[in-house]
């Protein structure tokens, strides 16, 4: 057990002051620490902190959350990306608030049931909430615990169990919390700080095999491309500019969103485009965006239309600044081009 004491220690001294860590270990909030796992999953702390404390100051508790739409939801986690998470939380939150009296489950078993909390989510706050006897395992642990052994490319289940030799019975949540900080902020995947490390007498990687501790740069794959047409469509009447919602399923789902065509890898195909046929005819774009997601990348062009007065799809009028921050990063780009 010397290894935990050194690493929490370690912690006790230098851990990460999270707006969702409550130094009151009596008194955790499940569900800030339910919110932020949901965050982070896919996204790095420094991003989700801004969004966080947004999020929390909108839906206080779970019953707020529950209570509000799906919109409202959506308009908060606007920028966070990856959407299918707020929907499942708008969707856990009620299941909590109907089914379980706005109580979270207290086991990993119960937890995993609900949408959005998968393995991972449900030991973290079994562990970190409950200070249950729980093993957690993301990106940042299984590179810590890897190297500590000098056992590489191992299972999870593996891992687990390496964890379970030394997880303190006392302090698990702690010891699952000084684990993320230790992977995030001194035993990095490129350059880590071995020499101020807490465990470096005692980590085999860094003792016995030091040019495992050298990450190789994988070459970036070639991303695939689509092309899409999208349309700024303003009102003369009082320059309102028309919004639609995305469908629930696919990127951006449910969001709110300028019109645009489908996201097509033969921009040849655009020509096809029924939406605004005569006016893509008969103009230019006024401007093209470019976006990445996580496996293409969009190259979005950019229409500005302007009627009279009615228009027949579905969606409404808004204002631009009203509607800016319920937008995707990538409609705000398109409608930075007008700002």
């Amino acid at each position: 057990m010397y290894t935990n004491k050194k690493i929490l220690k370690w912690f006790d001294k230098e851990k990460r002051n999270l707006p969702w860590r409550n130094s009151n270990k009596s008194n955790i909030d499940t569900y800030k620490v339910w919110i932020s796992e949901i965050m982070l999953q896919q996204t790095k702390v420094n991003a989700v902190i801004p969004y966080f404390q947004k999020f929390i100051n909108k839906f206080p508790d779970i019953n707020s959350l529950a209570s509000s739409s799906l919109e409202d939801v959506l308009s908060y986690w606007a920028g966070l990306g990856y959407y299918s998470r707020a929907r499942n939380v708008h969707k856990c939150a009620d299941i909590i608030v109907t089914q379980y009296n706005g109580s979270f489950p207290k086991t990993e078993k119960e937890l995993i049931k609900l949408p959005g909390i998968g393995d991972y989510t449900a030991s973290a706050i079994c562990a970190i909430a409950y200070n249950e006897f729980a093993i957690a395992v993301d990106i940042n642990i299984e590179r810590v615990i890897s190297r500590i052994y000098n056992k590489h490319n191992l299972k999870r289940e593996d891992i687990k169990s390496l964890i379970k030799k030394i997880i303190p019975i006392d302090r698990p949540g702690d010891f699952t919390e000084a684990l993320m900080d230790l992977g995030s902020m001194i035993c990095k995947a490129r350059q880590p700080n071995c020499l101020n490390c807490p465990v470096n007498s005692i980590c085999k990687t860094y003792l016995e095999n030091k040019e495992a501790l050298i990450k190789v740069i994988k070459t970036n794959k070639i991303k695939h491309i689509r092309y899409g047409n999208c349309y700024i469509v303003s009102r003369d009447t009082d320059k309102k500019l028309f919004f639609i919602r995305r469908p629930n399923n696919g990127l951006l789902g449910g969001m709110l969103s300028f019109p645009s065509s489908k996201w097509l890898e033969d921009k040849n195909k655009l020509h096809n485009e029924k939406l605004f046929e005569d006016f893509i005819k008969n103009n230019k774009p006024l401007h093209v965006v470019n976006h990445i997601f996580s496996h293409f990348k969009l190259i979005l062009n950019i229409y500005n239309l302007k009627i009279s007065n009615s228009i027949h799809i579905e969606g409404e009028w808004i204002e631009l600044n009203e509607a800016f921050q319920q937008l995707p990063s990538l409609m705000k780009k398109v409608a930075k081009i007008i700002i």
